[in-house]
């Protein structure tokens, strides 16, 4: 029998022989169940990550959602595109109909997804609204994350994604988030499509201004632009309701999904397509081998299902808005601002207060998993199906956190 690894001796391997591109805290998952994570000594933590909102549904897999991928699984193992399988047609129209579009075009991850809508817009820019060859521009907005491929981080903002990457795609435009006069103002004949996260997540839970995306969603339809909402982390409940656009009635011509799609056990991610971009798309300019598979699909229909039969975009909103107004009520002139929507919040520090990753180590020490972003952000995004009084367990040793600063 090998002998069995302690915390120290995971970390030590994985520094190791693991290309070092993340900086985690010292947390070693073991075992799950609800908002609750173990580490391999058995010392537990209150999960408020949900692996960047993909873990809805808490630790391990729901086993509603688990048991369709295993019976799945079961009976077929990986399709192709080459052939049809039986989870596709199913999955597509009930995720369509789930958000009022015409189709989906399934992937795996996020960053996958933001691709194929960027393919999408430039190619109906060529054929649809007639911008001359390769000459397509997309505009984008600063503080942006959508992802790590080439193409995405050459619309990044932040130099340390893309320092040692070039070249870089041309073809986009970037400019402030929340600002509709920079927007109407980088629109010209050559725009295809304007992509904005409703909030920005990574950005450090950036909610924008009243209005903003409703207006620009007016802007992008008065100068015939396709407006596109990335909605990897902000959607399927997250924000309190299905999709974080819906706040502003703000419904997009393509929206990106990924994360909680595939109900905290499968990957995948779609783009999923209005009637004006549905058909953009034509065989062979696309494909990808391990987009599609039936048990990852299978996984995904069960997690739609339970979304809205166990009324989880409601409950985020509810406990959400209970966790942001207790977090307010937290007196520490450190704390420059919290804000968020349902289940997506952060807590911002004034930059005297020295970053936030110190207090993301305090929090661990407490038995809280979470994690700063930008500097000086903390991000809390717990799984949809966290309970009023697990939030009064995490406040009751976050404010002791806060209260010490």
């Amino acid at each position: 029998m090998p002998k069995k690894m302690g915390s120290k001796e995971h970390i030590e391997a994985i520094k190791k022989y693991v290309v070092q591109t993340y900086e985690p805290l010292p947390i070693v998952y073991s075992r799950g169940e609800g908002v609750w994570i173990w580490d391999p000594e058995g010392k537990r933590y209150m999960e408020m990550l949900s692996c960047y909102s993909t873990m809805g549904l808490g630790h391990p897999a729901h086993p509603e959602v688990l048991r369709a991928f295993v019976r799945q699984a079961k009976k077929v193992g990986i399709s192709s595109g080459a052939f049809y399988n039986e989870q596709l047609g199913p999955f597509a129209k009930e995720l369509a109909e789930f958000c009022g579009m015409k189709k989906v075009l399934p992937m795996n991850t996020g960053a996958e997804a933001v691709e194929r809508a960027i393919k999408i817009a430039r190619k109906w820019a060529y054929t649809v609204k007639g911008v001359p060859k390769d000459k397509a521009e997309i505009i984008t907005c600063e503080n942006n994350f959508h992802g790590r491929t080439v193409t995405v981080i050459s619309f990044s903002s932040s130099p340390k994604y893309k320092e040692y990457f070039g070249p870089l795609t041309p073809g986009f435009v970037i400019i402030p988030f929340g600002d509709l006069a920079a927007l109407e103002k980088a629109i010209n004949k050559n725009t295809a499509a304007f992509l904005v996260e409703p909030i920005q997540g990574e950005g450090g839970v950036v909610v924008p201004p009243e209005g903003y995306l409703r207006k620009a969603k007016e802007l992008c339809q008065k100068h015939n632009v396709l407006f596109i909402a990335d909605e990897v982390q902000t959607g399927l409940g997250r924000c309190g309701k299905r999709f974080a656009y819906e706040y502003e009635d703000a419904k997009p011509d393509i929206l990106i999904l990924g994360k909680f799609l595939g109900g905290g056990l499968a990957k995948v991610s779609a783009a999923v397509c209005s009637e004006k971009t549905a058909d953009v798309l034509k065989y062979p300019e696309d494909g990808s081998t391990f987009s599609a598979q039936p048990e990852s699909l299978a996984a995904a229909r069960v997690a739609l299902k339970i979304l809205v039969r166990d009324k989880l975009a409601e409950h985020a909103f509810e406990v959400g808005n209970y966790f942001m107004k207790r977090l307010r009520d937290i007196k520490n002139p450190l704390i420059k601002e919290v804000r968020g929507r349902g289940l997506l919040v952060a807590v911002e520090f004034r930059p005297e207060a020295g970053g936030a990753r110190q207090f993301t180590e305090r929090l661990m020490e407490e038995g809280i998993a979470c994690k700063e972003t930008h500097q000086h952000v903390i991000r809390f995004a717990p799984p949809l199906i966290i309970t009023k009084e697990e939030i009064d367990w995490a406040l009751e040793r976050i404010e002791r956190v806060l209260a010490k600063c």
